[in-house]
């Protein structure tokens, strides 16, 4: 089974201000692909103000929202990959995830892939059954 799920009506604007198309999610049999995400501020489509700190911080509350709408949660992901634009900010980056996900942790990858859209890209997996 193949379901392309729906995003919230603030964040498909957002994406639609900025020319971006794709799905938010797309779930195949029980493992759900999330689009990547950067710390967009859904009503105007701009980055938020901030650092690498409040980046993180928004766009893993986006992500909540986004596994929220279809029924899940942060502990049911499995697999999150994020794109630093800046290498010295894998620290900052660390401690902020650490924040949000508790163990046991998901897998993770994180590289440094310049020129990102903001100071850091994020891509989830999620599955039906939750990791905790």
């Amino acid at each position: 089974m193949i379901k392309v799920h729906a995003t919230t009506a603030s964040l498909a604007a957002a994406m639609e201000r900025l020319n971006i198309r794709n799905a938010a999610a797309i779930e195949v049999d029980n493992t759900i692909f999330l689009s990547g995400l950067t710390a967009i501020d859904t009503e105007t489509g701009e980055l938020i103000p901030g650092g690498i700190r409040e980046h993180a911080r928004h766009t893993l509350e986006l992500y909540r929202t986004i596994l929220g709408d279809i029924g899940l949660s942060l502990d049911h992901v499995v697999k999150v990959n994020c794109y630093l634009a800046d290498p010295n900010d894998f620290t900052a980056w660390n401690e902020e995830y650490l924040q949000i996900f508790e163990a046991p942790y998901p897998c993770r990858t994180t590289v440094t892939a310049p020129p990102v859209f903001g100071l850091l890209e994020v891509e989830l997996i999620a599955a039906r059954e939750p990791r905790r």
